[in-house]
């Protein structure tokens, strides 16, 4: 069985000792008491002190190494947490509501209610408050095109065509074949046959699939 060799470090350091434990026996028993021998002892002792020093900061510089990447970790790790839980402050706060229907802004409502009970007045001057008011942009032609109802069922035919033709200048309107039909009923109720029959025309060619068309060919035929 091979014997177990003891471990003395680095091969420099192993020489350094070996070294010095030959000769510490020699300045012991005098064998050598020259200055030479004193100097190479305290040159080894000095070395040996230095490789100590050299390696203590060595192992200090790896040290800090770890030390500043711990640092750089731990920062990392804080900005995620900090990210996370914003994110989970996020995901917990309640949604927004969805947006109220276009015919649902309260004021518009109140005066459109107000035209299907025929008070042909009372929701006139609220449809005209809201205009006055600046309502959104989305409202303003069908705020126009009520006011023109009402006018219409106060037997106001030329004013309500003002407004039926206010109606058709809104470039993205939805209430534009609506308008038009408005505009040939209101012609046919003055007793202006000809004006109403080019309105129906003009609102069977503008739009052949609105669900008006079929009335206006009926008006045209009475």
């Amino acid at each position: 069985m091979n014997a177990r060799k003891p471990s003395h470090g680095s091969p420099f350091l192993l020489a350094l000792t070996i070294t010095a434990t030959m000769l510490t026996p020699l300045l012991i028993s005098g064998c050598s008491s020259s200055r030479r021998a004193q100097e190479e002892a305290l040159s080894i002792q000095n070395a040996m002190l230095q490789y100590q020093v050299d390696s203590l900061a060595s192992e200090n510089r790896r040290l800090l190494q770890q030390v500043q990447a711990l640092a750089s970790e731990n920062s990392s790790l804080t900005a995620r947490a900090g990210e996370l839980e914003m994110r989970l402050r996020e995901s917990q706060m309640p949604a927004p509501p969805p947006p109220a229907p276009k015919d649902m802004s309260s004021p518009y409502a109140d005066a459109l209610a107000q035209y299907r009970t025929r008070d042909f007045s009372g929701a006139m001057l609220k449809f005209e408050r809201l205009l006055q008011a600046g309502v959104q942009d989305d409202l303003s032609d069908n705020c126009h095109y009520w006011i023109g109802e009402c006018l219409y069922g106060m037997g106001k035919y030329s004013d309500a065509i003002h407004h039926f033709e206010t109606v058709l200048g809104f470039p993205n309107s939805e209430k534009k074949d609506d308008a038009m039909l408005m505009i040939g009923n209101s012609h046919a109720a003055a007793g202006n046959k000809s004006a109403a029959n080019d309105a129906y025309n003009r609102l069977i060619s503008s739009y052949p699939a609105s669900p008006y068309v079929k009335k206006a060919q009926e008006k045209m035929g009475k």
